[in-house]
């Protein structure tokens, strides 16, 4: 699921505009393999759910009130974070929601062993899924 060669920036100028205040559209930033697709797509049929495209949007807003405002991560740890989780090697979660998770663990900006996990909303931008947000899991800091 690597991101294309401009994703990066402009999740980041998103991110950036969102904390200036400012409204932002959605914006292409990647792809599932074909290999992730196909089992997130056959998770979504076994619930009924129509398939979905490779292609990636973000908008930021959701991602930003969550990560960067209520749990304190700066825009350069939350891209450290999407960049740990949007690798080939990203393996699918069952469960209620799309989920990619990182199989490699790393050392997050505080010391924490973490490995990223990415939710996708598949729903309002069909046929796109959108990135929703990243979750280091096993930092120290908890939402909610």
């Amino acid at each position: 699921m690597p991101l294309f060669a401009d994703g990066l920036r402009k999740i980041e100028r998103n991110l950036r505009a969102i904390a200036r205040g400012e409204r932002v559209s959605p914006v292409k930033i990647g792809r599932f393999t074909d290999e992730q697709l196909t089992c997130i797509n056959q998770l979504r049929n076994d619930e009924s759910f129509a398939p979905i495209d490779p292609v990636i949007l973000f908008i930021g807003k959701h991602l930003f009130k969550s990560r960067c405002e209520k749990d304190g991560y700066t825009i350069e740890e939350v891209l450290v974070q999407i960049s740990s989780v949007f690798v080939d090697e990203a393996e699918v979660l069952e469960g209620l929601s799309t989920v990619l998770r990182s199989r490699a663990v790393r050392i997050d900006f505080r010391g924490c062993l973490v490995r990223d996990e990415a939710v996708f909303e598949c729903t309002q931008r069909h046929p796109h899924a959108e990135l929703l947000s990243v979750i280091p899991k096993g930092d120290r800091r908890k939402s909610g």
